[in-house]
């Protein structure tokens, strides 16, 4: 399940024994550092946000903890949360660490009454670097080069130098080549940790010389149970709705949980595609005029809950708004379609919900368990093959507006007409 929330990429700090999952993962980690044989390069491989990042934070933490015996068993590898070095890791203000993430450029003006005043100069547009999780980010060669020219010296407080590249499938050709080469002759007590989701797409070079470690969601009672024990208080049906929308990210799941308007569009949005089984196609056009309408909705709602949760520094948050409001201002329906994707997952869960109680009424797999009742009424009027066919205008819809640049107010209408022609499929 792709997550088009367009977030900063930071995750709050946790010991490995905090960690909800993955346990597999961190006793390899755990093992490598008590060993003392790390090795150059990791490949942390998993769906897009399932925790590969945070568990490469936490690593680079543990294995430069101060606190860390000089010869310790697995199962005491993890950071003391405490030390000079973990504080510093943990806050992205360590000398030793380098992050690496898709950047999107964006030309941001300064106001209007700095600069520019009688007897002095205009203030210039600044280009900035402006790290949030949008499916059109790159890795600019820039970025390479300038971390690769940042490893020459030792370390100057740690152990290791850990160097985490995000996504790194997004790398320019040029700056994967350029990375290459530092794998091949990679400095002295450097390791460097890469997550992708897409390993496909990088170069096999690349993936030869790194270890790999697979990342697997939580399943759906895992995550459940996990958010039952540790919000006790929240409603039952919140935290079913949050584990719906997860797609077996605990951390995702977590936020969820604290974000109840954007739990509120999703039953809003579920509340529209139910409306297509029943409704004549008359009714379309105002069905794709609100569909049409929720995706900047959800961002705006995804965004003020952001803010509220405090992710980031205050300068990071103003810089992220300005940015994003002069995405939006160029290219109007950009958030819309990034966000679109949201939406496009949550109906697929829906479908997908009713195809398996289609077949077997008393499934104890449905993701949306707060709507099984609802779900279980409806199956039975879909036919096996409009519940196919409605899959896959989903995903038409997903591909037409990613790669075909269709038009987005008239895309949303053309599903409508489909999912209530789905409803009638025989």
């Amino acid at each position: 399940m792709q997550d088009s929330l367009p977030r900063v990429a930071k995750h709050p700090s946790m010991p490995f024994s905090d960690i909800v999952g993955h346990e597999q993962q961190i006793e390899v980690l755990r093992q490598a550092i008590a060993s003392a044989r790390v090795p150059n390069a990791y490949l942390l491989v998993g769906p897009p946000n399932v925790g590969k990042t945070l568990v490469a934070q936490e690593f680079a933490r543990a294995v430069n903890c101060e606190r860390l015996p000089e010869t310790p068993r697995a199962d005491q590898v993890d950071a003391c949360g405490e030390c000079h070095n973990c504080v510093r890791i943990a806050q992205d203000n360590h000398p030793d660490l380098r992050i690496l993430r898709p950047a999107v450029r964006v030309d941001v003006k300064p106001p209007a009454d700095e600069g520019g005043g009688r007897g002095q100069p205009k203030a210039r547009t600044v280009s900035r670097e402006v790290y949030v999780e949008l499916p059109d980010a790159l890795i600019y060669t820039e970025q390479v080069e300038r971390l690769i020219q940042q490893l020459s010296a030792k370390p100057a407080l740690a152990r290791r130098k850990i160097v985490i590249i995000c996504s790194a499938e997004r790398m320019h050709t040029d700056g994967a080549n350029k990375l290459l080469k530092t794998l091949e002759e990679p400095p002295p007590n450097t390791t460097f940790v890469l997550t992708t989701a897409n390993p496909s797409q990088l170069l096999d070079t690349i993936i030869s010389r790194c270890q790999t470690i697979k990342f697997h969601p939580l399943s759906r009672q895992d995550l459940a149970g996990t958010l039952g024990e540790r919000f006790p208080q929240t409603d039952e049906g919140h935290r079913e709705a949050a584990v719906a929308m997860a797609g077996g990210r605990y951390g995702r799941a977590e936020w969820l949980v604290g974000a109840p308007d954007v739990l509120s569009l999703r039953n809003e949005l579920l509340d529209l595609v139910v409306a297509t089984a029943e409704a004549p196609l008359v009714e379309s056009l105002r069905l794709g005029e609100r569909l049409a309408a929720m995706p900047r909705r959800w961002w705006e709602t995804a965004e003020a809950a952001e803010a509220q949760a405090g992710q980031g520094s205050e300068d990071e948050r103003q810089m992220r708004a300005e940015a994003l409001e002069t995405l939006g201002k160029n290219s109007p329906d950009r958030i819309s379609r990034i966000q679109m994707n949201e939406l496009l997952d949550v109906l697929q869960t829906w479908f997908r919900d009713l195809t398996l109680l289609r077949a077997d009424s008393g499934s104890q797999l449905v993701l949306n368990a707060d709507r099984a009742d609802q779900l279980r009424g409806l199956a039975g009027s879909y036919s096996p093959e409009g519940l196919v066919w409605a899959s896959e205008i989903i995903e038409d819809v997903r591909s037409d507006l990613r790669s075909h640049n269709a038009n987005f107010g008239l895309a949303c209408q053309v599903l409508m007409v489909k999912l209530i022609a789905a409803a009638r499929r025989r």
